[in-house]
């Protein structure tokens, strides 16, 4: 197994797997509802008490948040090896996220890949943004490049902005105009896209862009309502200042201030994206 595709994918912690989830919608509530939101207010001891029964009548979401909250022994007594046969259970199910999350174990325990892979293949079937990352990254390093064009596009047509930085990237002679591609990708929250724009518009000596597309990439400040230009320009000089250093005192300042312009463009229309995390719901 490359182990630059796990890295690729984010790493994944075991022992804190619970993750805060938005809030459910509205509507008339089933057992299976009323499981869901109290999971999702991390109401976990009323959450074990409802999915409980469900998971026995073999409801495949209800054993997929309950083999969760046995792992790691949150609202319920841990009990992990009864928890990680109730996920396996919730895949052969075909939960997709049980079957990601339990490939992401056999990855961890160096399982053999083709029984990781036909877990990532059942997700994929749902169209599980995820699981096709997985595959098209697989593909790449085994060079079958049309399953994973075809994979990323998939994924891409999801929402998924990493995909649509590595159709930019690895198949750049293919698609029409990358660049804007990596734009849709920066714009939905995915870093690597603007560090390649950042690095594109260096080589085309646009200063403003270079440095505004690597502040995005850094991460700075103005990912949230309120942007603090002054904790950005601070951060800008401290991670992005290489970009236009070449630039004389007065022309270099007038370039800040159309960078701030950039990042206050950028931010207007900014949607992240919001990214597969286990024991999430949906």
């Amino acid at each position: 197994m490359n182990t630059s595709l796990l890295k690729t994918l984010g790493s994944l912690t075991f022992t804190a797997l619970i993750l805060a989830c938005l809030p459910g919608s509205a509507g008339a509530a089933s057992a299976l509802d009323d499981g869901i939101a109290s999971y999702r207010r991390g109401n976990f001891a009323a959450s074990a008490q409802t999915l409980q029964p469900l998971a026995q009548q073999g409801n495949a979401t209800a054993k997929y948040l309950l083999s969760c909250q046995m792992i790691n022994g949150i609202g319920i007594e841990a009990d992990q090896k009864a928890g990680w046969t109730m996920l396996e259970s919730a895949a052969n199910s075909g939960n997709a996220d049980a079957q990601i999350l339990l490939a992401r174990r056999m990855e961890a325990l160096n399982a053999p890949h083709d029984d990781i892979r036909a877990l990532y293949e059942q997700a994929a079937t749902q169209n599980h943004s995820q699981a096709l990352l997985w595959l098209a990254l697989d593909e790449i390093a085994q060079d079958d490049r049309p399953a994973a064009k075809a994979h990323l596009q998939t994924a891409w047509h999801g929402g998924d902005p990493r995909a649509a930085t590595l159709l930019a990237t690895q198949f750049a002679a293919e698609i029409d105009n990358p660049d804007k591609l990596l734009q849709a990708a920066a714009q939905k929250g995915e870093m690597r896209a603007a560090a390649h724009l950042a690095d594109r518009a260096q080589q085309a000596e646009n200063y403003v862009k270079s440095v505004g597309w690597c502040a995005i990439a850094s991460g700075l400040p103005g990912h949230a309502a309120n942007v603090n230009w002054a904790d950005i320009g601070v951060a800008i000089e401290k991670t992005c200042a290489r970009y236009d250093e070449d630039l004389q005192p007065a022309a270099r300042a007038q370039n800040r201030n159309n960078v701030d312009e950039f990042l206050a463009g950028f931010f207007r229309e900014y949607e992240p994206w919001t990214p597969w995390r286990p024991c999430t719901v949906r």
